[in-house]
């Protein structure tokens, strides 16, 4: 599967049941990079996202279970270390802010290789990272 993930500086997630932030260019983004695949999102995270026009995204509590290699899986309230022998590829968008956070992004990334990085505006931030991370090859 393909991680999607969005966090703070410090690796933050989410704070008391609620996601730190939420930027419409960013989900647009992700809309349009996952249009011609299977983008999963649970419960939670319907509400930033417009189910009803994209037909390629599937809601589930339990994603994990039934995406398959090439599916992007979007994760906000799930310890996505519990995720990572599923994981090929890790797409995380950097708010470059501080959040209150109690849930963090607790993969370690040393066995995995950065494939690209860009920045740009969002319609809430100033500047937002993505960093894609591919799983290193251990031969």
């Amino acid at each position: 599967m393909i991680l999607i993930v969005c966090i703070d500086e410090k690796n933050g997630m989410i704070f008391n049941n609620r996601r730190q932030s939420r930027d419409r260019i960013l989900t647009n983004h992700i809309i349009e990079m996952t249009k011609d695949k299977t983008l999963w999102i649970t419960e939670f995270s319907k509400d930033i996202f417009d189910v009803a026009d994209n037909k390629h995204i599937m809601i589930d509590n339990y994603f994990y279970e039934k995406a398959d290699k090439e599916d992007f899986c979007f994760v906000e309230d799930i310890d996505v270390n519990t995720l990572i022998d599923k994981v090929d590829k890790i797409i995380i968008y950097n708010w470059n802010r501080c959040y209150p956070a109690d849930l963090y992004f607790n993969i370690p990334l040393n066995n995995w290789l950065v494939d690209s990085e860009k920045e740009f505006i969002g319609s809430s931030h100033k500047r937002i990272t993505e960093k894609i991370y591919v799983r290193r090859n251990m031969e």
